[in-house]
């Protein structure tokens, strides 16, 4: 009989140890990524490739991106601004955007109603309300982005999918509060538009 036959078999690990070293490699992981990950979103290369050619393209184009914020409102529109009168307009983007996005932004189902005052002084913020739909209640407003042609704003939002397979809005329709700053604004008339899938709604407003 060879040395080998009486050679111990080996003892596999207790499983708390390797419990251990999971958790301990789990951990290290974590720490190492929060602290070393570089800030900002994760680089999506068609993505972005889309979007900087939609930038060059409208740029071509005499568009200019404007700084805008987008929340829910707590608040009703202020009672001592004059309304602005508020028209409906053309489908969807408009022939003079849509061909400048490389790819098409997934606009709201309809803009149902606009309150925004009719003027503002220079420098200061420019406060518009609108309700919208929602073609699904898996969906939610995401990025809204504001462009300008000389005297032209154009409202753009676009819906994204809400976080989780489960989650649904309660409403299909909700109220939103646009935010931009005149300062860059020379006084002026300006008009506006908010796009959406159906009709955009259009108004007026004059910077002082």
């Amino acid at each position: 009989m060879s040395a080998a036959d009486h050679r111990p078999t080996p003892k596999p690990w207790p499983m708390k140890w390797v419990a251990v070293a999971i958790v301990v490699f789990v951990v290290g992981y974590t720490v190492v990524n929060f602290y070393f990950r570089k800030p900002g979103r994760a680089y999506r290369p068609y993505q972005d490739a889309q979007d900087r050619a939609t930038t060059a393209r409208l740029l071509a184009a005499g568009w200019q991106k404007m700084p805008v914020d987008a929340r829910r409102p707590v608040e009703k529109p202020a009672a001592d601004d004059t309304p602005a009168a508020v028209t409906r307009a053309a489908l969807g983007l408009g022939p003079d955007l849509t061909a400048n996005f490389a790819e098409q932004p997934k606009l709201l189902t309809t803009i149902d109603r606009v309150v925004a005052p009719a003027s503002v002084a220079h420098g200061a913020d420019y406060n518009a309300y609108f309700t919208a739909s929602i073609s699904s209640q898996k969906a939610q407003v995401g990025d809204l982005a504001l462009y300008r042609k000389g005297t032209e704003l154009v409202l753009i939002p676009s819906t994204e999918p809400l976080p989780g397979k489960d989650l649904m809005s309660r409403w299909s329709d909700s109220t939103y509060c646009v935010n931009f700053s005149t300062a860059n604004l020379p006084p002026g008339r300006y008009q506006v538009r908010i796009v959406a899938q159906g009709p955009a709604l259009a108004w007026s407003f004059t910077v002082k």
